[in-house]
């Protein structure tokens, strides 16, 4: 879908400050006292955005929702420089490092943190979990001396089998139409979800699970940031008339 087929609809809550260089596109609906700030990109190309309240989109910071489904975000979360969000469902008090990826695939809970230029992406086990350990895979059965007697050869001609030692003709090779046709398999799509309380940190984006300490005054540094945008940006730049 181009941007030209995609159609603008656009809900704005109270004591919400747009400011008039970002982009937005499609079904976007953003709660009250939402912050964006300038030259920031919210694209619904396949089903609506629903932004909750008090959220703080810094600048070139780019939400796309992809799918089909509504993108639901909390209310509280902070999306800080240059981040890229594809994430279906945003908890609450959230915080999206400077330049940090979320894929589409991955549903991030509350009080999370991804890190500065941390990458999030779905696990490759479709029923693991980032705490747990992976079972290994089963191994194939294995194979009898009979079954590798029935293997036939590429360099002896089906037409004519090739005499063993005794004087005897080899046993024929089973015909390519009587032998199992291996089972299609079912494609899964990898999904996976940060957990509330979910630290994403490190170049190799490692996670651990936070004990919740300090949680108080992390919200209350969050409040006095809010305050401060609210108050500056419309100081220094043009809002948008809805």
């Amino acid at each position: 879908m181009s941007s030209r087929d995609i159609k603008d609809s656009f809900k704005v809550g109270s004591r919400t400050v747009v400011v008039q260089d970002c982009d937005l596109r499609g079904d976007i609906t953003i709660g009250s006292g939402t912050v964006l700030h300038p030259r920031c990109t919210i694209l619904a190309v396949g089903g609506p955005i629903i932004f909750g309240s008090n959220n703080i989109v810094e600048e070139n910071v780019v939400i796309v929702n992809r799918l089909r489904q509504p993108m639901v975000i909390g209310d509280n979360n902070l999306f800080e420089v240059g981040c890229r969000i594809e994430s279906p469902s945003i908890g609450d008090w959230n915080t999206f490092g400077i330049r940090s990826r979320v894929s589409s695939f991955v549903q991030v809970g509350s009080n999370c943190v991804v890190g500065a230029g941390c990458i999030v992406l779905p696990s490759p086990f479709p029923n693991g979990s980032p705490f747990t350990t992976p079972q290994p895979p089963e191994l194939p059965p294995k194979t009898t001396d009979a079954a590798l007697l029935e293997v036939p050869t590429t360099d002896t001609p089906m037409s004519s089998p090739a005499p063993t030692p005794s004087g005897s003709p080899a046993p024929a090779s089973p015909s390519p139409a009587s032998a199992p046709s291996p089972a299609p398999r079912s494609a899964q799509t990898p999904s996976d979800s940060l957990p509330d309380y979910t630290h994403v940190f490190g170049s190799e984006n490692r996670r651990r699970k936070a004990s919740g300490e300090g949680t108080g005054q992390a919200k209350a540094l969050f409040v006095k940031h809010w305050e401060y945008l609210r108050e500056t940006l419309p100081k220094h730049h043009k809002l948008k008339m809805f």
